[in-house]
């Protein structure tokens, strides 16, 4: 409400939060209240059902020690999306309430969705395409790492709550082009994941176009296998050993840390403060960044102000 009462009609403003998605709901009902200072448009991206919840999943692997099975975890949720039945409530009542809004399946343009927004927007022509081509912010497990965190996350994450956090952002970084893969569940639980949230499903596809459309119970592909090219395969092996190699060294080096030197979060704050001075150098500003999140792995908000300041300082 602040936003609209301030808002400048020549003013264009661009709001990026992935927890705003959870709140449209009640931001599209009260829309007699900014209407008339906010032209809206939303943006919303959807992948694929599968690659939702193993991406949802191993987020809860890398971040919350999740130690048990895919197959586990879906039964908590009684199979249900919770993204995808948002987004069909969400754009159900875009449509209903006339809100302006475009749609992306991201599982089909993930390499250009940063590119396909700022079209969306009006400004393609400024998109940093250099600097931006193969550029990698973060990326999937794969199942060897997979397999290897849950276990470390059972033998650890009780002690070490930020073992696999660590573990984890060590990948991204050492070795960010592992072809990665989804999360393995049976062919039962596969058949009920779909026919649970093909209500959903159907609901996002007639926002989508026919070639945009998401897998339905209708066209799923059951007769899936995996690929077993053998330079594929080979590929795999060797990313598996290196994958390997820096798990243990990174392991080995975290527990090695003494948990009685972890800083205090008024410490943690005082860093997060000060790295966002503007008299801070870009550099200066990451290393302060990185010490606050090796001590508080878990914030979200902070891994923000680190990926900013990783990006400021990579285009600077």
């Amino acid at each position: 409400m602040k936003l609209a009462s301030s808002n400048a009609s020549t003013c264009n403003i661009v709001l990026s939060s992935e927890s705003l998605f959870w709140h449209l709901p009640e931001m599209i009902e009260e829309q007699e209240k900014w209407d008339q200072s906010i032209e809206l448009h939303a943006i919303l991206a959807v992948r694929e059902l599968e690659e939702m919840l193993s991406s949802e999943y191993q987020q809860r692997v890398k971040r919350h020690g999740e130690s048990k099975p895919f197959e586990q975890f879906l039964k908590r949720r009684q199979f249900v999306s919770s993204h995808h039945k948002k987004a069909a409530e969400v754009l159900t009542q875009l449509s209903h309430k006339k809100i302006s809004f475009s749609l992306i399946n991201y599982s089909r343009h993930k390499k250009t969705i940063g590119k396909k927004i700022f079209e969306i927007m009006n400004c393609g022509e400024l998109y940093p395409e250099k600097e931006m081509s193969g550029l990698v912010i973060n990326r999937s497990l794969s199942l060897k790492e997979l397999q290897m965190l849950m276990m470390i996350n059972a033998l650890y994450y009780d002690q070490y709550p930020w073992i696999s956090t660590r573990i984890s952002d060590a990948l991204a970084k050492e070795l960010p082009h592992t072809e990665t893969q989804q999360c393995r569940m049976s062919a039962k639980a596969f058949e009920k994941l779909y026919k649970t949230n093909d209500i959903y499903i159907q609901t996002i596809n007639e926002y989508l176009g026919t070639n945009e459309a998401l897998t339905c119970l209708n066209t799923l592909d059951r007769s899936k296998t995996s690929n077993k090219d053998p330079k594929t395969q080979q590929k795999i092996r060797q990313e598996e050993k290196l994958s390997c190699n820096l798990i243990s060294q990174t392991l080995l080096e975290a527990l090695r840390d003494d948990p009685a030197k972890r800083l205090s979060n008024q410490t943690v704050d005082t860093l997060i403060k000060t790295s966002q001075s503007n008299a801070i150098p870009p550099n200066v500003k990451v290393e302060l960044l990185e010490i606050a999140k090796a001590n508080r792995p878990q914030g979200q908000q902070l891994a923000e102000l680190l990926q900013q300041a990783q990006l400021k300082r990579h285009h600077g």
